[in-house]
């Protein structure tokens, strides 16, 4: 018997209940969904798996819209534990934005870190590039002094998102960081994200008339074309995009 896996992030399908649900219908404080979504990328649903693929690739841009608030402190450093890191009373005058920043970079590296400690192969792989961040003197990582450093990382995670998937901790991967950009944008909004619906376009998977295209937020980063519907939550890569792209067009010079 095929037992289907439910989403380690603890997402549930709203209006969908379990047999053991006591609050169903209830006048006072009604249960809206307690049932589990399925797991069917990893451990994750197809929409925080979409979550956990946006969230990584919005992270270099949120990254330098907060460093490009908070100038002139830009370039200062934050307090540490010795010299490697600066005099400590540089920490009193740093700009809100400049830790939200550091943060974000810092959850980013510590998540990097876990995977080469974990992986098959981590003993062999080479880490991240870690120039333009903060590191302390036993080489952990706390903030970012260049943006860049925090697109070069994302591009070593990207890849090794669907292993996380795989792991136990990927609901808590993805909760943290969906927690950590959505509380950061909401703090400090970016004027135009730029994401897009694609108009007239289907969804390959669902048939729902809700694709959205959000364009690199960086040079040479990925674009992210995602299925807006929630029970869905797609994600496709740049080569399934322009493969669904060539045999649309070539379906329309047929029809035509």
């Amino acid at each position: 018997m095929t037992t289907t896996k439910a989403c380690l992030s603890g997402c549930t399908q709203r209006g969908s209940h379990l047999t053991t649900c006591e609050t169903k219908g209830a006048e006072i404080d009604p249960c809206t969904g307690c049932l589990p979504r399925a797991a069917e990328f990893g451990n994750l649903c197809p929409f925080c798996w979409q979550r956990l693929n946006s969230d990584v690739v919005d992270a270099p841009g949120l990254v330098r819209h907060l460093r490009d608030m908070a100038e002139p402190d830009a370039g200062r450093k934050p307090a540490g534990d010795g010299r490697s890191m600066g005099d400590p009373a540089w920490g009193s005058i740093l700009s809100a934005a400049i830790g939200a920043a550091d943060e974000i970079h810092a959850n980013l590296a510590s998540w990097a870190l876990l995977i080469l400690e974990e992986h098959p192969n981590g003993a062999r792989m080479a880490g991240p590039d870690p120039r333009g961040a903060w590191l302390t003197r036993y080489g952990a990582t706390v903030g970012v002094c260049k943006a860049e450093a925090t697109a070069r990382l994302v591009k070593w995670l990207l890849p090794l998102l669907p292993w996380c998937s795989e792991q136990e901790w990927a609901g808590e991967m993805q909760r943290e960081l969906s927690a950590l950009i959505a509380t950061t944008k909401a703090r400090w909004p970016m004027e135009d994200t730029k994401t897009r619906a694609i108009l007239g376009t289907p969804c390959p998977r669902c048939d729902h008339l809700g694709l959205m295209y959000t364009p690199p937020s960086w040079f040479k980063a990925p674009f992210v074309v995602a299925c807006g519907n929630p029970e869905c939550g797609r994600v496709f890569s740049e080569d399934e995009w322009e493969r669904l792209v060539g045999l649309l067009e070539i379906a329309e010079k047929r029809a035509g």
